[in-house]
């Protein structure tokens, strides 16, 4: 694949596995101040559609937050799906969904093994790493990632690569997670 000034920025990490940096951290900080409001206020809640082993306390943007998913829409657009075209040939610009998970040791300290089924693409991008122990992500078949900077998005085709997120010993790990695909594929195969 050619180098482009994308290259620059994008490490890849395990075979088709990347990070990249994505957010500033004062940024991550301030909506971390909001994720512990919506903690307090009970606002996280579980998928009943998972499987029990699946379930992680999450906040879907477009309901809880839409201002926010308006402006991570574009940032789809603008800035992940061409990194997306660099380091995978591919377009992945439409949102399945776009979220926060919350992993603590009350309500889920480490997530199951599994791939994300609705997605083509999937960024997860912590958005506290140091506020809490313990963490990171364990990729079947590659091994253990420690929790990557604040900010910073780790970037994985969804289906290929099963995954489970490590337990967490103290604290909230909040990771901002998106879920894309590309709607003329789908469209394609139906």
């Amino acid at each position: 694949m050619p180098k482009t000034p994308i290259h620059n920025h994008v490490k890849r990490i395990f075979p088709d596995i990347y990070r990249v940096p994505l957010f500033r951290r004062q940024w991550c900080n301030l909506l971390c101040k909001q994720l512990d409001v919506f903690k307090k206020e009970g606002v996280f809640e579980v998928n009943p559609n998972e499987d029990e082993l699946r379930q992680i306390p999450e906040i879907l943007l477009q309901d809880h937050m839409p201002e926010v998913y308006e402006n991570l829409w574009y940032f789809v657009r603008t800035i992940l799906n061409p990194i997306f075209i660099a380091i995978y040939q591919r377009n992945c610009a439409d949102i399945s969904s776009i979220q926060i998970a919350n992993y603590n040791i009350k309500d889920k300290q480490q997530g199951a093994w599994h791939h994300d089924e609705s997605a083509d693409i999937s960024v997860v991008v912590p958005l506290n790493t140091g506020s809490y122990k313990g963490g990171g992500t364990e990729f079947y078949d590659y091994g253990v990632l420690k929790p990557l900077p604040t900010g910073h998005g780790l970037i994985f085709p969804s289906f290929t690569n099963t995954h489970r997120g490590l337990p967490v010993e103290q604290g909230d790990r909040y990771l901002l997670v998106f879920w894309l695909h590309d709607k003329s594929r789908i469209k394609k195969l139906v």
